[in-house]
């Protein structure tokens, strides 16, 4: 079965009465119908050649994607047919065998034929109803609908033909001459019957039919091959849309994309009063409360004491030329409260959908979800509604029970298509055909308060296939925070130190907002000067300010100061305002210098300076020997960071003796390089 919008029950009602500038129809509700759509289970395939001499054949059918765009869901029902003229296929329905005839109120269906060989249009399938006129239980008359009798015949193409509209042929091809109301009524008793051949072959009363050399106009039904779909049957206004060939539809995903001051994405503010285009008070707010997507919405205010019939609107054109029954998924979020002294409680925002008919471009009906026809609707709280699955009304409000569902609609009206609800006397304004509405009655259900809108989902089928549905999400916001952040630096140390980066939002959100990192080298390398860091940062609701740390890796080796990044992306309710920061490592070791050379008496002379100089520092010179470092003087620098001294100890010709020195400054122990001296 294939249904694009999943009815549900009507629910109790909570009705207000609203009218708007633009919708065309009187506000009179369209008969409420029982409406249907179904598969093809009630329907089967038959063949046989030249009854009652010839026999069964087996049947040249099947389901098939398209062809083309079907005119209901992705696939139709093909019949073939070969050489012989005599090949009689049929798909036919028992599901109306028993019903008088007068009962049947509407007879649709679409078709499309071509041929498979040879030249020369092809004669559509046609469909025949087979009644009992005297109530014994057979077939008295065979009433022909041939589309060749009643309009012209393009192959290749699907059209669509109104049995109940049209005209009929009684038991062989006459040229159609009576209709089935005529005939209903000259035969007040005839009723579909199943007059069946032999026991083994059912033979529903409602065929549609290709081949026997009976496809009307004279014309034959050979080499081609014959597609149907979309056969709606009317029975006491009980209505039933047959959606032939079944087949399943790709889901296409949804994209989210948000609409805030800078970015519309499609969407427009307008509004309106009796008279006059008006100035939208429409805003992109933080809230209320939590919205159900991000952290804002679009809110829309009405003041009794400003205008009375004022309409607030927020509408796109993007799903103008979208068929209704195209449509899957619309589901949108509201917020109503009334403004501080008002004890009324307020009715949200609604849906209306501008919709042509005829196929003359302009609104035939307006459709209006509204959502206290719907469920009961709370004060000072988000409320999500299910529009694709809920009822909608017709022209006007007259509540739930006059309600009627999408599917409702589209089996009354299968090629609906959503349009522009245009104002033509005022062309410079764009008025797409769907809209999310406040206001308009005058009434106090929608009048002195605040009405917010979020998270508005529409799916539809590709318009080319009918096969994949895609979606869209609309995240309404007002201009979001921007983050940045600062440059920072620190000395390098000797145990770890870390560089803190400042990271700040530009206002304050309603939720949470985040931001993701990473750092990456500039002379400091990754491993050896910092260690590598990435991840997300969340400045909670109501803050503005975050940081990020990284773990700087000290040495002692005195090097130039260096610098590393740190780069923001990815940021969520919020945008990058300045996403790149420096952190420099400052250098704060000391390097030793060391020098010794051969003085008098066979002496060592050793001298001792640093970088950065150390004024008063402890130097201590170890001379290296067989058993280890041994020191052999130790002072301290002097007021220019300098010592130069002749050590104590004399040594022999040709000795070698290898020298270094220590320095301890407030940031720890440094060494120096060794050096050797060979005493001459």
């Amino acid at each position: 079965m294939h249904s694009p919008l999943r009815r549900v029950g009507l629910l109790a009602a909570g009705a207000i009465v609203l009218s708007s500038l633009g919708a065309a129809g009187a506000l009179a509700a369209e008969p409420k119908k029982t409406s249907t759509i179904e598969g093809s289970s009630a329907w089967y395939p038959q063949a046989y050649e030249n009854f009652p001499s010839g026999g069964y054949l087996t049947p040249r059918q099947s389901d098939v994607a398209g062809p083309q765009r079907a005119p209901f869901g992705t696939n139709s029902h093909r019949i073939e047919i070969g050489e012989s003229s005599a090949q009689t296929e049929l798909y036919r329905t028992n599901a109306y065998d028993g019903v008088n005839l007068s009962d049947l109120t509407r007879l649709e269906y679409s078709e499309l034929a071509r041929p498979t060989a040879g030249g020369g249009d092809r004669q559509p399938a046609y469909l025949r109803l087979s009644v009992d006129t005297d109530n014994n239980g057979t077939t008295d008359d065979s009433l022909f609908f041939y589309p060749a009798n009643n309009g012209t015949v393009v192959n290749n193409t699907w059209q669509h033909w109104d049995v109940a509209g049209g005209t009929i042929d009684v038991n062989g091809d006459n040229g159609g001459t009576t209709t089935l109301a005529q005939y209903a009524d000259a035969n007040p008793d005839a009723t579909l019957v199943n007059d069946k051949y032999d026991p083994n072959h059912d033979a529903g009363a409602l065929s549609l039919i290709v081949g026997g050399a009976l496809g009307g106009d004279t014309d034959p039904q050979i080499n081609g091959e014959y597609f149907v779909d979309r056969v709606i049957v009317g029975e006491n206004d009980a209505d039933t849309l047959y959606d032939l060939g079944g087949g399943s539809e790709l889901n296409g995903g949804t994209s989210d994309l948000t609409v805030d001051p800078a970015h519309s994405q499609g969407w427009q503010h307008q509004a309106y009063d009796n008279v006059d285009y008006l100035t939208s008070n429409q805003t992109f707010v933080d809230g209320p409360g939590t919205p159900p997507a991000g952290g804002g919405s679009l809110r829309f205010t009405l003041n009794s004491g400003e205008n009375p019939d004022r309409v607030e609107l927020f509408r796109t054109t993007q799903y103008d030329d979208t068929l209704v029954r195209d449509l899957r998924t619309i589901t949108f979020s509201t917020f109503a409260q009334a403004n501080a002294g008002n004890a009324t409680p307020q009715q949200p925002a609604y849906l209306r959908l501008s919709v042509d008919n005829d196929g003359d471009g302009g609104t035939d009906d307006s459709l209006y979800y509204y959502p206290a026809n719907n469920g009961t609707v709370a004060q000072g709280t988000w409320q999500n509604w299910d529009a694709g699955n809920g009822v909608w009304n017709v022209n006007g409000d007259q509540g739930a029970a006059a309600a009627v569902t999408l599917d409702d609609y589209v089996v009354a009206h299968p090629d609906a298509t959503i349009v522009e609800n245009a104002d033509s006397s005022v062309p410079a304004q764009v008025d797409g055909g769907t809209a999310f509405l406040v206001g308009g009655g005058g009434g106090a259900a929608q009048m002195n308060g605040s009405y917010f809108l979020d998270k508005i989902t529409i799916s539809k089928v590709d318009a080319a296939t009918g096969k994949t549905v895609a979606g869209k999400r609309f995240d309404l916001e007002p201009t979001p925070p921007t983050f940045s952040i600062g440059d920072t630096s620190v000395s390098e140390g000797n145990r770890g130190a870390t560089l803190t980066f400042p990271v700040t939002l530009s206002r304050p959100f309603a939720v949470a907002t985040s931001v993701d990192y990473a750092t990456s080298n500039g002379g400091a390398l990754a491993g050896s000067d910092y260690r590598a860091k990435s991840g997300t940062l969340t400045i909670p609701a109501g803050s503005t300010t975050g940081t990020i740390r990284v773990t700087v890796i000290s040495d002692r080796v005195r090097e130039a100061s260096e610098y590393m990044r740190v780069t923001l992306s990815a940021p969520v309710h919020a945008t990058v305002a300045d996403g790149g920061a420096i952190g420099r490592i400052v250098n704060d070791d000391t390097r030793v210098g060391f020098v010794a050379v051969q003085g008098i008496d066979h002496r060592v002379r050793a001298s001792v300076t640093t970088l950065a100089a150390a004024p008063g520092a402890p130097v201590k010179v170890f001379r290296v020997s067989a058993s280890g470092p041994q020191q052999v003087f130790f002072s301290h620098l002097n007021a220019s960071g300098r010592i130069s001294v002749l050590l104590g100890a004399e040594y022999r010709v040709g000795r070698k003796a290898t020298f270094y020195a220590t320095v301890r400054t407030a940031n720890g122990l440094y060494t120096s390089a060794r050096m050797q001296v060979t005493i001459r």
